[in-house]
């Protein structure tokens, strides 16, 4: 049921999308500084949803990478002992002798 009122969902995107796409077919100069061209409104727009959806998705994939490397370095800060084989915790560089078997 739930793929079904997402494929509803789409299909009422899509109309919507097209309907705006008829509306906003009047070209509009676009100044880039050292050019300037005529494009269909229709295209400055989704254009614009487009480049702001990826540059959104950029920055929250590198936040999500920093606070997973932030994580991994947290843990190692708590835990730098490793457990041995009697269960109690030695630095990773002083392993006593005794608890090698």
């Amino acid at each position: 049921m739930k793929r079904q009122w997402s494929m509803v969902g789409a299909i009422v995107l899509f109309l919507a999308i097209a309907f705006l796409s008829v509306l906003n077919v009047d070209p509009v100069p676009i100044n880039f500084g050292f050019a300037t061209v005529e494009w269909p409104l229709i295209i400055v727009i989704f254009g614009s949803v487009l480049l702001g959806a990826l540059i959104a998705t950029l920055l929250s994939t590198v936040k999500v990478y920093r606070d997973q490397r932030k994580d991994k370095t947290r843990d190692s800060q708590t835990r730098p002992g490793r457990k041995t084989r009697s269960g109690r915790r030695t630095s990773d560089s002083t392993v006593d002798e005794s608890d090698e078997l």
